[in-house]
């Protein structure tokens, strides 16, 4: 079935984006939403975030021309819709290589068409399209996520997994690092936040803090604005756990400290 009702998670990294998205899709009537658009070469993400654009940009090319833009977003749409007719992805800005611009690049190529804005193609490719922008306030503590998620290589911990964390301690704080992917991480939601205005469009806004402490509720507000909970979908506790420990706090503060 063709998808017949859309939404687009737009967000930045260690935003709750996969708590939100793993719940929307256990719901089982509110698209499967996950990274689809992510640029589809695969490195490790540390090497990701150092390598010069040029060298991606090949990379990039190279998988483009081995998977023609009518395949990805066939599969990308098949993948995302439930038997209902409802589609749901989420879309990183700030990514290195971001989703958002892979994703336009892909459409572009689909239709045949540079010239239309972003916000148009999106609504070519998925019909009756909502956005949903889901966003963290505490900017220090998201960027200290991100930091400690590369360095463990643990970017979700969900309940009664097992796989291996790599250890840290406190004297692996790097300020430098940790101010560079701050930075980074508001750029995406400047893009986002532009996009929106750009457009002219309202979206739904979630923040992380609500989503982390009322998660039924906050998921049940995201239903009705998809114009789904009629169907008085059950909601199961989120099985994802929350990373942050004291070695966390230590850095937040830590940061705060050296920033004055």
């Amino acid at each position: 079935m063709r998808n017949q009702r859309s939404y687009i998670i737009c967000t930045t990294m260690r935003s709750g984006s996969t708590m939100l998205a793993s719940g929307l899709r256990e719901t089982g009537i509110a698209g499967r939403p996950d990274e689809y658009f992510a640029p589809p070469v695969r490195l490790p993400q540390a090497q990701v975030f150092d390598m010069q654009p040029e060298r991606y940009r090949e990379l990039l090319e190279e998988q483009r021309r081995a998977h023609p833009a009518e395949q990805v977003l066939r599969e990308i749409v098949e993948a995302g819709t439930t038997d209902n007719g409802v589609f749901g992805v989420k879309i990183h800005f700030q990514r290195p290589f971001s989703d958002f611009h892979n994703a336009v690049e892909v459409l572009q190529a689909y239709f045949g068409d540079k010239l239309a804005s972003p916000h148009e193609l999106f609504n070519r490719a998925f019909p009756r399209l909502s956005y949903i922008w889901l966003r963290r306030a505490d900017r220090v503590a998201q960027a200290v996520s991100l930091f400690k998620a590369i360095k463990t290589s643990e970017f979700v911990r969900v309940a009664g997994s097992t796989d291996p964390v790599l250890p840290v301690t406190a004297e692996d704080f790097d300020f430098a690092m940790i101010r560079r992917l701050a930075d980074w991480l508001q750029s995406g939601d400047d893009g986002w936040r532009a996009f929106f205005k750009r457009h002219r469009i309202e979206p739904m806004i979630v923040d992380y803090e609500d989503l982390a402490a009322n998660y039924e509720p906050t998921l049940r507000s995201v239903l009705d604005y998809l114009d789904l909970s009629a169907q008085r979908p059950d909601i199961a506790r989120t099985r994802h756990r929350r990373q942050a420990d004291e070695i966390s706090e230590q850095w937040v503060a830590r940061y705060r400290e050296m920033h004055g």
